[in-house]
């Protein structure tokens, strides 16, 4: 989808929408596919997918959400979040994942770091990682403070804190859910890995 086709719930949405990929563009020197995913509820807005190929460097994919901040927002729900996922693979449809799970369950779930979300079946096969951690620290450092998308000249901020969304397998996301992200994090496992073993 061309970016000037995107059709947002709020005047201001589009706008707003621009700024977090010039944002992202200026971090990375790079620019999305962006793809629509269709959401649970229309009337809640679009949820689009933004994948790019060879970020943060050749080999890998990134893909961030963009339609849970503006539901948020309009929720009156604090912070505004975006999801983002690293994987180091080639197949654009790892970097879907986050804004398929947004499409599924916003308006559900807070989609807080700490949180896992489990899902019926592997996300890309033939890899078995079927569920996300969602974390507070991103993939990339980059992303470690929040995206500004202020409309410029307005009296306050408006900031979108980017989750960092890390695939699992249903053993770790057990082991999470029982004692902590560290499960996953102090571990000597790649989380970027599609092919990893479970680290539990």
């Amino acid at each position: 989808m061309a970016e000037g086709e995107i059709r947002m719930g709020h005047p201001d949405d589009r706008d707003r929408f621009g700024r977090f990929v010039e944002s992202l563009r200026a971090k990375f020197a790079a620019a999305p596919d962006i793809q629509d995913v269709p959401p649970r509820e229309p009337e809640d807005g679009p949820v689009l997918a933004l994948v790019y190929a060879d970020v943060p460097e050749p080999g890998f994919v990134t893909g961030f959400t963009y339609g849970l901040s503006p539901f948020r927002r309009a929720n009156a729900q604090t912070p505004a979040r975006e999801l983002c996922i690293t994987m180091r693979s080639t197949d654009p449809e790892w970097a879907r994942v986050p804004a398929l799970t947004v499409a599924a369950l916003r308006g559900l779930c807070p989609f807080a770091s700490g949180m896992v979300i489990g899902y019926k079946k592997p996300y890309v096969p033939p890899s078995d990682l079927s569920s996300l951690v969602l974390a507070s620290t991103p993939p990339s450092l980059a992303l470690a403070r929040p995206v500004d998308v202020t409309t410029p000249g307005a009296d306050t901020q408006d900031l979108i804190e980017i989750v960092g969304a890390y695939p699992v397998y249903p053993s770790e996301r057990t082991a999470v859910r029982a004692d902590g992200l560290g499960v996953l994090f102090d571990s000597t496992g790649d989380p970027y890995d599609p092919g990893r073993q479970a680290v539990v």
